[in-house]
Formats: structure tokens, C-alpha cells, sequence
């Protein structure tokens, strides 16, 4: 056995709480690097990998250790050579990542990146092998480094960006390689020449950090994103600008044949344009025959209220209309560092006097504001391609009947609320989920029709997810009032001038769905299914605004049946032995059910803490923390005790249904403390 001394045993748990923290960090930044090279729904499949990789590494350490039970040198020494290894790998997969051309292929990049989890699975393997006396402890500080590793990558990637977080875990992994030593002498020299060079790095001048950020080989020419799909149409393209944080990367791609604007990209995708602009009113002029400036035509238009105005095209559009108070709230704060960055190609419209943005999500700003606005304005940012792969399941509060029933509360009298749609589908379960909005403050569904216009933008353009409709980014408004005939007649009439299209228009356009749901002559559930896709409004409990079929249902249920019939043939054998299927399924339903409490609380903190990422991060340390001091405290004989057991899961799943119960009580009279935001 490798030597034990009570003093290596201290180190040893630094080690691995080490080793865990690196581990940790380095998973979340590959899933960030792979969402951006690929789209959103594969970053999931890392999980699946990097566990996959711990189990080969723990399988080849199981053998070496069964064949060398005697040979404790050979052990050491072939448990530091992997400890080394450890910062080398993470720096292996980085410059891979960064030289290597896109391919449509993920396991080009899964596999390569497997290796930093496969040397970790051996290292924890090993030492949870030799040191199983002490299992629990290990265990502990194995979770408690995750956890700190899941806080620790949330503020790593917003303050350093990828490649100095790479640095970073690098240089913690090569502190484990100290730790893990129990008496370093000459012959281990190396690991302190390895800790010193990753310490050397972090004095890497930062314009060549930016550049390298700037330039993965593997991100600029892939063809799922808008720069690719740039350059492979001829046109001659530069990235200007890149940033990366715990959210996403941020983009602005100047084209060569467009002088006058830039375009703001998230992760690839999610394109916004920034517009060159003067700063001069005059300028303003030749936005006002857009679709999108309708709503400034008609009636107040002082305090306007935009969520998501990325690019700032939203922001030029209530310049446009003169209004006196723009505040808007962009989630992502590497797009509002990157519109202030080209501050003299936008004539720098996010600091003027009249415009205030902050950095949150748009719901979470809307529960705390006490404010009313003349104009709510939201522009969709999820394009059609991407909904085509996978987003189909992306959770989006945004867009929900409780949200929509928040913004239309926080409007002044005769107040808009107003959706840029992309096309048909948008378009109808928006209109859906205004209804169901309405109809929560006492509207009847008949009424509710007054209160809304839809305008399409002239264009013979077709944007229908792969269909043949001619409706391309329409204009859905939603009044709090019902539209009067001035205001109806006006805004036929600025729609017309415009060469926009009236799609419905109360009392002045009134045709199709809507005119026959206003006259009674369909309930709203035949209104609803009167669509060729699902426009079922999207609701805080299932928020999956752009789940438009049941494919997605479908491949959920294909999924579930494989693994369940892959678990099955996998432990078909061991379940014809009654002790080991009863451990099989305690186990299973274990894992199972953290797991499902897991995801349902990340769901829950979303609109508490404000942010996505926010909410994974600390529910994850909080759900990792608690796992470690439960390992910790594994050694009390209360519930060791066979008939005793059970009593564990039968305790959580009280508190579990208890907490679920209260938690809503809890955010009601805790919401307005903000304890978390994000800048």
C-alpha cells in the first residue's frame, strides 16, 4: 500500500479537494467552448462524457493496483506521473480546441477532451482505494471542492475569461500535485517546475490572451454560426471584438460590404445589429417607416422599458420617437460591454442622459420595479435556426403567461406591451399567451381581441421554420386598454405609410383567428387548436415558450425507454440476486430523485436569483456542500443500522415536498432584499 502517515493524510484531503475544484471548472468552461462551437443542447452531453471518462480512469487504476498490490513504489510513483499530468491536460484539450477547423463531428472534440477526466478518475480511483478507511472524509472534500469549484467558475470566466480560467485550474490542479506528496524530495522537483510555469502564465500579455480568445479554429469556421456562414457566402468578414464569460461568448462581426452596421452574436447565434449612428436626432429619421418604431406613433411614449435591446437597434427606435426615460435590461453583460466598447460607431446610445441599461434578466427586473411604463418593448431574440435544434425543452421565462401578466401590470394607463416576433408561430402564441394574460386580470377572451394589434413587415421574405408563410417579423401590441378607434385607425394608417401589413387591428382591420374569437364564433381552446402547431400558452410551471410540436415530447419518451432498457441488460444479472437488486434499486431511485430535486430547484431560483447561471451555480454548491457534510457524517451509527435504512430518503422527500410547499412564501417576502445580482 502507498505509505500512510498522519500528516499525508491533511494533504492528502487538500489534494483532493483541490483536484475537485479544477475538475469542476474545467467541466462548466467545456461546455461553455462546446456551446459555442456547436448550439446550446449539446453542452449537456459533456455530463454524460466526463463521467464516462472517470469511469475509465478508475477501471485502468483498479487493475494497475490489482496487479501491484505489493510494488507501493511503482503505485507512488505512477500516481504523481498522473497528478502532473493533470495541468498538462487541461492545457492539451485548450490548445486542441483552439488550432483544430470545425467539424460537424463532436467526438473530434469530446474525446480529446475526456483525457483531463480520465487522469482524474484514476487519481481519485486510486486514493479512494488505498485510503478507504477514511472514505467518508475523502468523500466530503471531494464534494466541498466542487462545490467551491461551481462558485469559483461563475466569477473565474466573468473576471479572467476561458483561457486565464484555463490557467487558473491549471495552476490549482498543479497546488493538488504538492498536496498529494506525502514527503516531496529532488526526484519530485517537477511538480514544482510545473506549478511555477502555469504561475509564469498568468503574466501573459493580455492582448494575446484577446487575440487567442478571439481566435478559436474550431468556433471562427464552423458553418452553424453567423460568422462562418459569413465567410462561406464570399463576403469578407472580421471578428472586432470577443468576450467571454460565464453566459455566454460575445461576438461583433464587422462585414466588409456594410459599412453602416455591426452584428452582436451570442455564442455564434442570437444575432443582433448595431447600427452606425451620429448621435444627431436628424439621423433618427429613416427608422420611422420601420415596423418596429409603430408603437411610438400612438399614444404615450415617455417612459419606455426595453428587454433585451442587445445591439442597442431597440434603444434608436424610442430615440426615434423622442421619448424622455429608456431604460433597458440586457442579460447578457457582454453585450452591453461590447455596444460601449464601439461607443463612436453607435454615437455611444447606452450612455446617453435619457437611456439607462442594466445587466439582469428582464423578468427578474420587472418583479422588483416598482415603475410604470408607456411602452414595454421586447424584441425575440431566439432565431429560427436554433429553435430547429434544440430548444424546443430551453426553459424561457421571458415569455410566459405570469410574465406577460407582469409586464402588462407594470404599464401606465393606456399603456403597450410589444413583441417583435420572427413569424407565424412566434407570432400566434404570443397572441395566445396575451389572451391567457388578460384573461388572469379579468378580460374575457371575447374582450381581450380589442386589446390587440398584430402589423406584418412588407416582405416576400419566408421565415417559417422550413413552412411557406409570407408572415415575416411581425408586430404584436397589447394594450391595457382596448384600443380606441383614433388609435386604431392611426396605426392602420402609420402601418400603411410604412408599407407594413395589418394582420388585425381592432375595430379598423379585423379578419382572420382573432375576428372570429372576438365574434363568439370560436371558444379559445378551438382557437388554440386551430394552428398546424402547438400554441398552448407557456406557463412559470412549463416554460417552454418554443416547444411548437410534440417531437420533442417524443424524443424524451424514445430517450427514457433506451435508458431504461440499457439499465436493465446492463444489470440483468446482478438482479437475479435479491440482496444486490434491492441495492440496485435504492440506489437507482437515490440517484434518481436527487437528480430530479436537483433540476427542480434550478428551475425554482431562476426568477429569484435572476439569472440562469446564477441559480445553477449556487443551488449546485449548496446541493454539493450538503452531500459532502451528509458523507461526512456517514460514520453515525443512528441510521447505519439495517431496519434504520430507509429513514434517510423518507426524511428527504418530507423536507423535499415540505420546502417545495414554502419555498414560493419564502421568495414572496424575501424577493425585494436582492441579495444576488448580476452587474
Amino acid at each position: 500500500m502507498i505509505q500512510e502517515k498522519g500528516k499525508s493524510k491533511l494533504l492528502l484531503l487538500f489534494g483532493i479537494s483541490s483536484l475537485s475544484i479544477s475538475m469542476f471548472v474545467y467541466q462548466v468552461i467545456l461546455t461553455r467552448v462546446i456551446s459555442a462551437i456547436f448550439t446550446y443542447h449539446y453542452t449537456f452531453i459533456i455530463t454524460s462524457f466526463s463521467i464516462l471518462g472517470l469511469g475509465i480512469g478508475g477501471i485502468v487504476a483498479y487493475r494497475q493496483l490489482k496487479n501491484n498490490k505489493t510494488n507501493n513504489q511503482f503505485l507512488k510513483d505512477n500516481l504523481i506521473k498522473k497528478i502532473v499530468l493533470m495541468p498538462i491536460s487541461y492545457i492539451f484539450v485548450l490548445g486542441l480546441f483552439y488550432i483544430l477547423p470545425f467539424s460537424i463531428n463532436i467526438l473530434v472534440y469530446i474525446i480529446p477532451a475526456m483525457v483531463p477526466f480520465i487522469i482524474g478518475g484514476y487519481i481519485l480511483s486510486s486514493i479512494y482505494s488505498e485510503f478507504s478507511d477514511i472514505s467518508n472524509k475523502l468523500y466530503f472534500v471531494d464534494l466541498i471542492g466542487s462545490g467551491l469549484g461551481s462558485i469559483l467558475v461563475l466569477f473565474s470566466l466573468d473576471y479572467l475569461g476561458v483561457i486565464k480560467s484555463i490557467i487558473l485550474i491549471s495552476i490549482i490542479s498543479s497546488i493538488a500535485v504538492i498536496f498529494f506528496v506525502n514527503f516531496l524530495s529532488k526526484k519530485y522537483i517537477i511538480a514544482y517546475a510545473v506549478l511555477g510555469m502555469f504561475v509564469m502564465s498568468i503574466f501573459v500579455p493580455q492582448n494575446y490572451i484577446s487575440v487567442m480568445e478571439k481566435n478559436f479554429g474550431s468556433i471562427i469556421t464552423s458553418k452553424l454560426k453567423t460568422f462562418g456562414n459569413i465567410i462561406s457566402s464570399g463576403d469578407k468578414a472580421e471578428i472586432v471584438y470577443t468576450k467571454w464569460n460565464a453566459f455566454s461568448r460575445t461576438d461583433v462581426i464587422r462585414v466588409d460590404n456594410d459599412p453602416n452596421e455591426m452584428i452582436v452574436t451570442i455564442d455564434g447565434t442570437a444575432s443582433s445589429p448595431m447600427y452606425k449612428f451620429d448621435g444627431k436626432d436628424g439621423s433618427l429619421d429613416i427608422y420611422k417607416k420601420d415596423v418596429e418604431y409603430l408603437p411610438y406613433t400612438f399614444g404615450k411614449k415617455d417612459n419606455i422599458l426595453i428587454i433585451g435591446p442587445g445591439g442597442g437597434r431597440d434603444i434608436l427606435y424610442a430615440l426615434a420617437g423622442k421619448s424622455k426615460n429608456i431604460t433597458g435590461v440586457e442579460i447578457n453583460t457582454s453585450t452591453i460591454d461590447a455596444v460601449r466598447h464601439f461607443k463612436d460607431f453607435n454615437g455611444d446610445i447606452y450612455n446617453k442622459a435619457n437611456v439607462k441599461i442594466y445587466g439582469e434578466d428582464g423578468r427578474y427586473f420587472i418583479n422588483r420595479s416598482k415603475n410604470k411604463y408607456d411602452i414595454i418593448y421586447l424584441s425575440m431574440v431566439m432565431t429560427s435556426s436554433a429553435l430547429q435544434t434544440g430548444y424546443a425543452l430551453n426553459e424561457n421565462y421571458i415569455y410566459t403567461v405570469e410574465a406577460l401578466k407582469a409586464y402588462i401590470d407594470h404599464l401606465s394607463q393606456n399603456g403597450k406591451l410589444v413583441f417583435l416576433a420572427h413569424d407565424e408561430e412566434d407570432m400566434s402564441k404570443i397572441v395566445a399567451t396575451a389572451i391567457s394574460a388578460l384573461s388572469r386580470n379579468g378580460v374575457s377572451v371575447e374582450e381581450a381581441t380589442k386589446y390587440i394589434a398584430v402589423i406584418n413587415k412588407d416582405s416576400t421574405m419566408t421565415h417559417n421554420h422550413g413552412g411557406n408563410s409570407q408572415i415575416d417579423s411581425p408586430l404584436v401590441i397589447i394594450k391595457n386598454k382596448p384600443f380606441t378607434i383614433d388609435e386604431s385607425n392611426r396605426l392602420e394608417m402609420e402601418a400603411m405609410a410604412g408599407n407594413n401589413k395589418p394582420l388585425y387591428i381592432p375595430t379598423s382591420f379585423e379578419v382572420g383567428p382573432l375576428f372570429h374569437l372576438e365574434k363568439g364564433h370560436l371558444t379559445f381552446n378551438n382557437f388554440l387548436r386551430g394552428f398546424p402547431f402547438i400554441i398552448k400558452p407557456a406557463t412559470d410551471d412549463k416554460p417552454y415558450f418554443y416547444n411548437f410540436n410534440n417531437n420533442a415530447l417524443m424524443l424524451l419518451i424514445i430517450l427514457l425507454l433506451v435508458v431504461l432498457l440499457g439499465i436493465y441488460l446492463l444489470f440483468r444479472p446482478m438482479l437475479k440476486q435479491k440482496n444486490t437488486a434491492k441495492a440496485l434499486i435504492y440506489f437507482g431511485a437515490l440517484g434518481t430523485a436527487y437528480m430530479l430535486i436537483e433540476i427542480s430547484l434550478i428551475q425554482k431560483f431562476i426568477l429569484y436569483l435572476g439569472h440562469p447561471i446564477t441559480s445553477l451555480t449556487y443551488v449546485l454548491a449548496a446541493l454539493l456542500v450538503g452531500s459532502g457534510i451528509g458523507s461526512i457524517l456517514g460514520n453515525n451509527s443512528t441510521f447505519n443500522k439495517d431496519k434504520k435504512i430507509y429513514m434517510p430518503p423518507f426524511i428527504v422527500a418530507v423536507i423535499s415536498i415540505v420546502f417545495v410547499e414554502i419555498l414560493d412564501v419564502i421568495f414572496k417576502y424575501t424577493f425585494s432584499y436582492n441579495l444576488i445580482t448580476i452587474d
